[in-house]
């Protein structure tokens, strides 16, 4: 039985690591299943991210990424405390720390296969979060595409129905040892990207250049740009970038309906926002040209409930309402956080991959962390490695194998869980 379970999962790497087949990437205003968050638990935006996860889970799963059961207490105290009902919430745990999750999230595309991942480098460099689409397909059972050489964060990616892509000149700028033409060719293999539209980012100021403090897709036609006041640093550009965007033509031959929105204080955007299926969260800053916001959105979205989350405890770090969130928008995703919880699941492993020589890190559920055995297989189902674990749910494995596929399974309670884990 042991090995028939091996020869089974053998044939995952070579789906996982293959070109996908027909991929496509959603844009936001796809139906969305669930929205992912991952809060780094300080006390001064908790407001900001209490408000927003009680609207997002009237329309879809909110799923919280904590890094382990602990930090689930954590914030199930605070959901408490600020009287969130449980329902519509999910937890996953994975290694995870830094609260921009939309710029090293899981980027989602369509393919022939199903629902799978692809994972970029993001510009921030966030550490052990960097490492989250790839740990999250593993998790969750999904394809990883990992393409980690390049830069592309998600708040510098926005795309339509027709794989139009738009994104600021940060795409290339960002990743300087590879040509223009290379990195269009591989957005279109693994993203189904057909054609990219940059356009400048702001000054000195923008740290991170991303599309969505400038401007947002509402649909395939329609579009908000940002507007400052003259004399104010990045009015030109965006100008200029509002030009631009002007004399381009719809997938349909048709011109762009184009609105501009004011930016609050000449810096805070609006167009930082989540599209979440009939609704639309937006930024706002105790500011009169919130109303002008507001109702510009619900000018362009007449049948979208339009909702406003007061962002100032973030603004000041470049970063809003998009970019703390992160769409699922299939039933796969949402499916796979639900299996998560099953009571026959007994561990997870992270780094995954990773470098031999390297700590394997192994997350060992509380119902079986009295004691088990922990048994790792090469890809010939030869045993390479056995320990016995007592009264602990992490362990930890100096790996220090020849790169290759491994097989790592727990036995604890009856039960046998198996999990691949890659060497490089």
């Amino acid at each position: 039985m042991k090995l028939k379970l091996i020869i089974i999962i053998l044939f995952i790497p070579f789906l996982i690591f293959a070109q996908p087949v027909n991929p496509s990437a959603p844009p936001e205003y796809y139906p969305s299943k669930a929205v992912l968050i991952e809060w780094d638990f300080y006390n001064e935006t908790w407001q900001l991210y209490s408000e927003l996860i009680q609207e997002i889970k009237t329309e879809a799963e909110v799923i919280l990424v904590v890094n382990n059961q602990a930090e689930e207490n954590t914030f199930i105290n605070y959901l408490n405390d600020a009287d969130i009902g449980l329902d519509n919430i999910s937890f996953v745990h994975i290694p995870s720390g830094r609260m921009w999750i939309r710029d090293h999230g899981p980027l989602a595309i369509q393919t022939d296969s199903g629902v799978a991942y692809v994972d970029f480098d993001d510009f921030a460099n966030s550490g052990v979060s960097a490492a989250l689409p790839t740990n999250l397909a593993n998790a969750w059972g999904l394809d990883s595409y990992q393409l980690n050489h390049i830069i592309l964060d998600g708040g510098n990616f926005m795309v339509d129905n027709y794989g139009n892509m738009f994104a600021t000149d940060r795409l290339y700028s960002n990743n300087p040892d590879f040509t223009q033409e290379y990195i269009d060719n591989l957005l279109e293999e693994y993203m189904g990207i057909q054609n990219i539209y940059t356009f400048s980012q702001m000054g000195a100021s923008d740290v991170w250049g991303h599309i969505d403090m400038q401007m947002k897709l509402l649909d395939d036609t329609t579009v908000v740009i940002s507007s400052i006041q003259n004399g104010w640093p990045n009015h030109q550009v965006l100008e200029d970038n509002y030009q631009a965007f002007s004399e381009l033509t719809s997938p349909f031959g048709t011109p762009y309906r184009i609105r501009r929105i004011p930016k609050a204080e000449n810096w805070k955007s609006y167009t930082n926002a989540l599209f979440l299926n009939n609704k639309v969260i937006i930024p706002i800053y105790d500011h009169a040209n919130d109303d002008i916001a507001i109702g510009i959105y619900e000018e362009l979205l007449p049948n979208h409930q339009i909702v406003g989350i007061n962002a100032n405890s973030i603004v000041g770090w470049d970063g809003v309402i998009h970019c703390i969130t992160m769409q699922l928008f299939d039933d796969e995703q949402v499916t796979a956080i639900k299996n998560l919880s099953l009571k026959d699941k007994i561990f997870e492993v992270f780094p995954n991959p990773l470098t031999s020589g390297h700590i394997l890190n192994i997350l060992i559920a509380d119902e079986y962390e009295e004691s088990g055995v922990i048994r790792l297989f090469d890809i010939n189902g030869k045993e390479v490695l056995q320990k016995n674990y007592f009264n602990t749910n992490n362990y930890n494995i100096d790996i220090d194998f020849k790169t290759g596929i491994y097989f790592i399974e727990i036995e604890s309670k009856g039960l046998k869980n198996v999990r691949k884990v890659v060497i490089n």
